[in-house]
């Protein structure tokens, strides 16, 4: 009889390390001889992300019962007036389903009363929709529970699938996890030692209840293949006036953990004009061309009118971020993903202001350069662009910290020894 694996996830970079998984799974000799049958539940943000892959997905809409649930629905309509965006690409119809059913299991819980005060606070964070994990682990008799380290959906299907006694796995993504909640997977997958232990010291794990990998993140895997080398002609189609100089970029962000505040900061437009200009200036003062990537939440508009009549500065939002690195000499970024994608990728990275960033400790890791603040930053540019012996050590550390080969792969074959599949139906068993 075939196990029944589950995956649920949330979109974004959550979507991003599900998935590569699925793909490594369904070569394994368990899925092709029918021993081994997957599922993805797809919180509203993710569905594109699959079906654009090749991937069927279930939604929340897909357990819907209209009559059981004329309740629900129309609570779904009524949220989906504040919390419904078109522009993500998320269809209406599984944004009801989503946020009618999650306040359906609120109410549940809380009672009407509570449920409209909770929603009201919290917003979609309040959220933990058990109901709705029991319904569907009944509906697909569930052996084996797959997540990352988000909260709410993924959280409320770790719980549930521990309480029936099934397996689970949660895959964190970086170096601390998201909502400060303790992740109660069997088993749990790490990017590296060090996020282990950050893990550990932050409270987000226990030991006495999960077991320990360090497998990398799926996430990344696409970085390793897909070549690196610089091509000439895609400079000169993407940017002609930087012609021979170094390139200089600088990947903005909307928001960080703040260690001394114990929550996010995030940047009003001044600080972002601010960094805008110190990066620009410094990156000039050493002759350098400087190119900025905003965060897609950020707001366009303050960049396109910040670099109006700026000398050698140019926005880089649309081009493919992989190729767009490749032809990096230096990239300038505090906690985004793009500094540790840079880092994989064998760039030089200078992570501003690192001492305000434990959370992504790149400079402390020893793989790239740490900047001591923005009055500092015109020599510290220089020095990152000019320091062959430092990068080399950077290099060598990179290899020493951080994954060089698929985690996907890693965490399949995890989840094929979790489900007592005999090692002859493990990836690679059929080739």
């Amino acid at each position: 009889m075939a196990k029944r694996l589950l995956f649920v996830t949330y979109g974004g970079g959550h979507a991003h390390m599900v998935y590569p998984v699925v793909h490594a799974l369904r070569q394994s000799a368990a899925f092709r001889s029918g021993l081994l049958d997957m599922q993805v539940l797809a919180l509203p943000a993710a569905i594109q992300a699959f079906r654009t892959r090749g991937l069927d997905c279930l939604s929340f809409k897909d357990f819907v019962d209209p009559l059981l649930d004329a309740a629900a629905l129309a609570w779904g309509v009524e949220l989906a007036k504040i919390h419904h965006a078109p522009t993500t690409g998320v269809e209406y119809g599984d944004s009801v389903a989503y946020l009618g059913l999650c306040y359906q299991d609120l109410v549940e819980r809380h009672g009407e009363t509570g449920a409209a005060r909770l929603i009201a606070e919290r917003g979609r964070h309040a959220f933990f929709p058990v109901s709705v994990m029991e319904r569907v682990f009944d509906r697909l008799q569930t052996d084996f529970v797959v997540t990352t380290n988000s909260p709410r959906s993924e959280a409320a299907a770790i719980a549930v699938a521990n309480k029936r006694g099934m397996g689970t796995l949660a895959m964190t993504d970086l170096f601390t996890g998201l909502g400060g909640y303790l992740i109660k997977a069997r088993n749990i997958t790490f990017l590296n030692p060090t996020a282990q232990q950050m893990f550990l010291g932050d409270g987000l794990v226990d030991p006495s209840i999960s077991s320990f990998y360090c497998t990398g993140n799926p996430a990344f895997d696409r970085i390793f293949e897909r070549p690196c080398a610089r091509n000439p002609m895609w400079m000169a189609a993407h940017f002609p006036q930087v012609g021979a100089r170094s390139v200089v970029l600088h990947a903005d962000m909307p928001a960080w953990w703040s260690p001394v505040l114990k929550r996010s900061y995030f940047k009003t437009d001044e600080d972002t004009l601010t960094e805008l200009q110190a990066c620009h200036a410094a990156t000039l003062s050493n002759g350098a061309v400087y190119l900025v990537r905003p965060h897609p939440s950020q707001n366009r508009a303050l960049y396109q009118s910040w670099l109006k009549g700026r000398t050698d500065a140019f926005l880089a939002a649309d081009c493919d971020l992989h190729e767009l690195l490749s032809h990096t000499d230096l990239l300038l970024a505090r906690t985004t993903t793009v500094g540790l994608q840079a880092t994989l990728m064998h760039r030089r990275v200078l992570q501003l202001e690192a001492a305000l960033h434990p959370d992504l400790p790149l400079a402390a890791m020893g793989v790239a350069w740490g900047s001591r603040g923005m009055n500092h930053l015109p020599e510290e540019i220089g020095h990152a662009l000019a320091d062959e012996e430092g990068f080399t050590r950077i290099l060598a550390q990179i290899r020493t910290q951080l994954p060089a080969a698929s985690a996907a792969f890693k965490i399949a074959d995890i989840i094929l020894n979790k489900l007592c599949l005999p090692c002859e139906m493990h990836i690679g068993a059929m080739e």
